[in-house]
């Protein structure tokens, strides 16, 4: 019986971990100056793509990411660090796919240069998937 309870709780857990982020998305991404670059790498889970910051032609500012893979997990999200471990950091948003491409618009508060890692962060595990330095 314990046995059985044990294997219902790892279900619960694996399973959970399947719900938050989507499969893949391919939106429309904005164009103008790239200001830095990087590539992905794999921390706790394969992760791979492209992090740039982009200048468009109205001084806006977009985190646009491409060809970005990596593992589903809950509560993921995008935060500018100037680190790896996750504090202090600055966040972008949620998610928007574990592959594919996509961007999120800047809020002017946020300091890409200072805050030069993209990091693909689990909020309920603490986790960091995969990180990108921008250049």
């Amino acid at each position: 019986m314990k046995n059985i309870i044990i294997f219902f709780l790892i279900f619960l857990l694996v399973s959970s971990c399947k719900k938050s982020a989507l499969d893949n998305t391919n939106e429309t991404l904005p164009t103008g100056t790239v200001i830095s670059s990087g590539n992905f790498v794999s921390n706790s889970h394969t992760t791979s793509g492209t992090a740039k910051i982009i200048s468009d032609a109205a001084g806006k500012k977009f985190l646009v990411i491409e060809n970005l893979k990596t593992d589903n997990g809950p509560d993921m999200r995008i935060w500018l660090s100037p680190g790896t471990s996750g504090s202090p950091y600055q966040e972008v948003g949620p998610l928007k796919a574990v592959s594919g491409n996509f961007s999120y618009e800047l809020n002017t508060t946020i300091n890409h240069v200072t805050n030069n890692k993209v990091l693909i962060w689990c909020e309920d595990f603490s986790v960091l998937f995969g990180h990108a330095v921008l250049n």
